[in-house]
């Protein structure tokens, strides 16, 4: 499904006027974006139609069950991935961080199965999902850079499913941090608040304060402030 056949006008790539400008090229997250699987021909026509912008805390960065009509990649930040239960209440599946991509399955006009809420201020770098479409770069190595972020996608779910189902609330924690580092090829991460990681391992914040206490009395993770630890312990 061509996403573009329902614009009437597709949009210019947008001037250094109207958008922050991104330097792809020298971007630390590079190697995990979409663009990273690109020719260097194509990452040269995109790069004009790249916007940065900012996020909040509590922010929501893509909807479940609507077709985005952006590719975002996360640029700084953490944000919590939910899906909406039978309950009809949003439940905790995943934390993403620094090179995930949200909203890659509009590419194909597909709804998005997971809604993606911000933990914590941070930055995006966003391609409306037409340009593609528009400069003409949608042929098989685009697929195949797709569907290879698609799949990684899928992987990275299951390690989620496979961390949640750990005996213990401390190596689960650990578990965790070491996940959420691994997926931002980072020993040093930032961390998820206390009431977030709660949510997500379902316990109580008490017993998070209390876990990371003694994950870094065992030297297995490092706090290097309130804010953020180094994952020592390998994964």
């Amino acid at each position: 499904m061509n996403p573009s056949t329902h614009a009437t006008d597709p949009p210019s790539p947008p001037s250094s006027a109207s958008a922050p400008r991104t330097r792809c090229p020298q971007c630390a997250t590079l190697p995990l974006c979409p663009m990273g699987c690109l020719p260097a021909a194509s990452r040269s026509l995109l790069a004009p139609c790249v916007a940065e912008s900012h996020f909040s805390k509590g922010d929501l960065l893509v909807p479940e069950g609507e077709v985005a009509q952006q590719i975002s990649v996360i640029k700084i930040g953490a944000v919590m991935g939910t899906r909406q239960g039978d309950d009809g209440h949003a439940h905790p599946v995943a934390l993403f961080g620094r090179g995930k991509t949200l909203g890659e399955y509009a590419i194909y006009g597909h709804r998005e199965q997971i809604s993606a809420v911000a933990l914590s201020a941070g930055r995006v770098c966003r391609l409306e999902v037409q340009d593609f479409y528009r400069l003409g770069l949608v042929d098989r190595k685009f697929h195949d850079g797709v569907h290879e972020h698609a799949v990684r996608s899928f992987g990275q779910l299951a390690d989620w499913s496979r961390v949640m189902r750990i005996k213990g609330l401390q190596q689960k924690l650990l578990a965790t941090l070491q996940l959420h580092a691994r997926e931002q090829r980072s020993r040093v991460i930032r961390l998820p608040s206390h009431v977030a990681l709660a949510s997500l391992l379902s316990t109580t914040r008490e017993t998070i304060a209390r876990s990371l206490r003694q994950l870094e009395a065992a030297g297995q993770i490092l706090r290097h402030d309130r804010w953020h630890c180094e994952v020592v312990a390998p994964a």
